[in-house]
């Protein structure tokens, strides 16, 4: 026990010195390599890439998410990378990918809401409040084809059934707060409305309806009752109609929609970089994201896709030009359409389950300060123990340090800024497990397959027509790529060998983590400080918690390893 405090000691270099000290060099790589990283990750190419991404509306199956598969594919192809292809899946809404029920593609040719003036006994088009060619978020998804001129009536959240209360909706479109497929139950199904007009919000922040101007994307249920179709309106907007209403105004609206569900296919991009190790080339690091969402949706997230894309071009260029050896392991590259797209590969091609040993994952990581977010480097759940999670947060904890230093003095070995970008801290934030995104799938218990998670939050414009390449930092982009890359040319090159530095950089990682959920007692005395003052003093149930809760799960997870056939 007391050798192996001693060997924590060496690990953080608490002996006479701080324990910054020892993390100014770069971590888990040789420096040429870190440097070579630096220097060619481009956060301008990223943002190029993204504003590609960008111009298209990206629904499952869509158009619009082919087009931006060929983007991605073509780019792919003419950075060099190997096994680029377009896989496709059906979806039908009769095929099933493990428990899932595939949906149905859906495309919009037009959308068009019209609010209507009276003249003598005929009604012609007067205001113009929603289009799908000018602003593809105001049609909600899986919206239906109508042609309908109806009366406009506000059920507010329309969510319950006193929401209509002593409301005639029949044949009428209804006005409300909640998103399209949580009252198309009631409003549609029971009460017989014509259409839905929606002004739901985004995700509630502290910025929650801040900006009127903000349209949200909206979704309809996509396995309905009674299909039929929804507007998406700004606050602005909808304050305007409700106030009108309530003094009793008639307010009729003219809805044209052309679109619809039909068979088709989910498409997942890939492709790799070889590996070369004759035992391990077989097993896969992935780098995945999700390409679909709503035009234009740059952060969430044509900023992951680009990200990963960049990286992929990176290291394409670097082992291609002797800066880099090739990979010991393939490392893979994989642009689907959130969450069902990634259920839907890992189940039609369990082949790609069983060789990915890893995955970095990228949703939403290039918002700048306009956007209020914070990136996070987050762990995977307590159930799936894995090293490659301390992998990462070295890389950016390192990042954290070197841009740090930049902001406050101006020179840095590594700044890792785009001339393009801005010049802030990185800041990144080490969070626990949280859902939301496709690292759910890899590491859900079918798989089991640990997963490295980058991700801004908060972000004021998610889901929202402000959600645009204006607000996205090259920088950002640039320092994302260069903590994913660094992370997982390591994990592709990894060996039993390693076992050490895994081990101390597990330990180093898990006191961290303790001394950040600590609450200093003194003032000006940091978490950390306080910590290893309390280990040098002897503080005897410390010292168990540390040794006994930190220190060997962390040996446990990089033995772990072997199980999960990393080494």
């Amino acid at each position: 026990m007391e050798k192996r405090l001693a060997y924590i000691f060496v690990i953080l270099g608490v002996f006479g010195q701080p324990l910054a000290v020892a993390a100014q060099k770069p971590p888990l790589l040789p420096e040429n390599q870190v440097s070579a990283l630096a220097q060619e990750l481009s956060g301008e190419t990223a943002k190029r890439n993204l504003e590609g991404i960008a111009r298209n509306h990206r629904q499952r199956g869509s158009r619009g998410f082919h087009a931006a598969a060929e983007l991605v594919a073509e780019r792919a192809r003419t950075y060099g990378l190997s096994g680029v292809e377009i896989l496709q899946f059906p979806a039908d809404g009769e095929a099933f990918y493990g428990t899932q029920r595939s949906r149905q593609s859906w495309d919009a040719d037009f959308a068009e809401l019209w609010v209507m003036r009276k003249g003598g006994d005929a009604w012609t088009p007067f205001v113009l409040i929603a289009s799908y060619d000018a602003m593809p978020i105001t049609l909600a998804e899986d919206s239906e084809s109508a042609d309908v001129a109806a009366d406009l009536i506000d059920v507010g959240a329309g969510t319950a059934e006193v929401d209509y209360s002593g409301k005639e909706v029949r044949g009428k479109i209804v006005l409300t707060s909640a998103q399209p497929g949580a009252v198309q139950n009631l409003a549609v199904d029971k009460f017989g409305a014509a259409g839905i007009i929606s002004y739901a919000m985004n995700q509630r922040t502290a910025w929650w309806g801040e900006d009127e101007n903000m349209i949200r994307w909206g979704h309809l249920q996509s396995f309905p009752k009674t299909k039929t179709f929804a507007f998406m309106v700004s606050l602005k907007t909808a304050r305007s109609l409700r106030e009108r209403l309530a003094h009793g105004e008639q307010i009729h609206l003219h809805a044209v929609v052309r679109a619809g569900q039909h068979p088709g296919s989910y498409e997942v991009v890939t492709a790799i970089i070889p590996g070369t190790d004759p035992k391990l080339k077989n097993q896969e690091i992935a780098f995945s994201c999700h390409l679909d969402h709503q035009r234009p949706g740059a952060n969430d997230n044509a900023s992951g896709c680009a990200t990963i894309l960049e990286v992929a071009r990176t290291l394409q260029k670097l082992i291609s030009e002797g800066k880099l050896s090739r990979p010991a392991r393939t490392i893979r590259f994989i642009w689907p359409p959130e969450i069902e797209g990634t259920t839907t590969l890992l189940n039609a091609k369990p082949e790609f389950a069983q060789r990915i040993k890893a995955v970095v994952h990228m949703d939403m990581v290039g918002g700048g300060p306009e956007t209020k977010a914070i990136f996070h480097v987050t762990r995977g759940p307590l159930s799936l123990p894995s090293f490659v999670h301390d992998v990462a947060e070295a890389f950016a904890d390192f990042t954290n340090e070197q841009t740090e230093k930049f902001a406050n003095t101006g020179t840095a070995d590594y700044p890792l800024i785009a001339s393009e970008g801005g010049k802030e801290p990185l800041r990144a934030e080490f969070a626990p497990f949280s859902m939301g995104s496709d690292h759910d799938v890899y590491q859900e218990g079918s798989f089991c397959i640990p997963a490295i998670y980058f991700n801004d939050w908060p972000d004021r414009y998610i889901h929202t027509n402000l959600d645009t390449a204006a607000n996205i930092d090259p920088t950002k982009l640039k320092r994302a790529a260069f903590i994913g890359a660094a992370s997982g040319y390591f994990l592709a090159n990894v060996r039993a060998g390693d076992a050490g530095i895994i081990i101390e950089q597990s330990v180093a990682s898990a006191i961290r983590r303790h001394a950040a959920g600590r609450t200093s007692t003194r003032p000006g005395v940091s978490s950390a400080l306080r910590l290893t003052e309390d280990v040098c003093t002897g503080d005897p149930s410390l010292r168990r918690r540390l040794i006994g809760f930190h220190a060997q799960p962390a040996t446990q997870r990089a033995t772990g390893c072997v199980r999960l056939r990393l080494f």
